[in-house]
């Protein structure tokens, strides 16, 4: 590709003007991620930024997988349940997925298809949200039990498991017949419903690129999938700039991604945000509470560093994808 004199120097003149987290910010962070952050959180810092490697996060997410082959036990800091649920399945892929790791006959990934295979916490439509048991437990207000929300709340939640299994799940199981009926129906919800929980639009997103990984444009309704799916992340993030959800650095990981060129204002108005709000001294604060802190604010508190150092990682990993980190 040819570029004009005006386009070689628009680039030049976007990398210099662009802003960046100093070097000095960075290692403020990283300080406060080695004093406070989880092992995994911890391993997590050092595969994306010290050269560490997989085996060190599988380790330590092997702590927190139970007997099931689910998860549980503070995977999410705002949900205390020590039993699993399909949202931590969702949770560990994400994670696994981010750093590459997409070895199925792993132990970690053979479990998890064990567990969303076989658990009670499933309806016909697919795997719940919440489930009674983490009513037992310290957490979010969010993570109640409830049967109406989950109708929707769940949609995230299923697209999500539903894609990675189509992309790399075993053709002949049971598990993938599950995600192909799965995923029949939240196309059909995109045609008629307009209520698709905090993460619908995201799980939307990762079963739609899942799709096209697998070689399946032909089995599903691909071309109302893009067209419906892209308005919806446009929609999401001009109109909920409130909602922590709606950031458009959810939705858009790199300038690879196809909602990027008619995000792209929103996409770099975020990344200047993150750097703006950079304290002083340690690392940013989190936007939301439990609601609830007077029943649990021990656990809180605790929650409450712990998503402050998995939320940093996060805006690490976001400001390097788009060059906004400085050597």
């Amino acid at each position: 590709m040819q570029y004009s004199t005006c386009d070689r120097l628009y680039d030049i003149h976007e990398v210099i003007m662009v802003k960046q987290l100093l070097l000095h910010d960075f290692n403020d962070i990283k300080s406060w991620i080695y004093r406070n952050a989880r092992a995994l959180d911890l391993a997590l810092f050092q595969y994306y930024f010290e050269n560490g490697n997989t085996e060190a996060v599988l380790a330590a997410l092997s702590h927190y997988q139970n007997n099931d082959g689910g998860f549980g036990n503070t995977i999410d800091p705002d949900n205390w349940n020590p039993h699993s649920t399909p949202y931590n399945a969702q949770i560990v892929i994400k994670m696994l997925r981010q750093i590459g790791c997409t070895d199925v006959t792993h132990p970690i990934y053979t479990g998890i298809f064990r567990y969303l295979e076989n658990t009670e916490h499933i309806t016909d439509e697919g795997w719940m949200f919440t489930i009674p048991s983490n009513n037992d437990y310290p957490h979010g207000l969010w993570w109640d039990y409830n049967a109406g929300t989950n109708t929707y709340q769940s949609i995230g939640t299923t697209a999500s498991l539903s894609g990675f299994i189509l992309r790399y799940g075993d053709s002949k199981s049971h598990l993938y017949t599950m995600a192909v009926s799965y995923t029949g129906i939240l196309i059909e919800k995109l045609k008629s419903t307009t209520e698709y929980g905090d993460m619908g639009v995201g799980g939307y997103c990762e079963l739609l690129e899942d799709i096209e990984g697998a070689g399946l444009t032909e089995h599903f309704d691909y071309n109302f999938l893009c067209e419906r799916i892209s308005f919806l992340v446009g929609r999401k993030i001009r109109n909920e700039p409130g909602n922590f959800m709606a950031n458009p650095l959810e939705f858009i990981p790199s300038r690879a991604s196809r909602y990027y060129e008619a995000n792209k204002e929103e996409v770099h108005a975020a990344l200047d945000t993150i750097i703006d709000q950079k304290p002083e001294s340690g690392v940013w604060s989190i936007p939301w509470e439990w609601y609830n802190n007077d029943r649990y604010p021990a656990a809180f508190a605790i929650s409450e560093n712990w998503w402050k150092a998995c939320k940093a990682i996060d805006k690490l990993v976001q400001l390097r994808a788009f060059g906004r980190l400085a050597d």
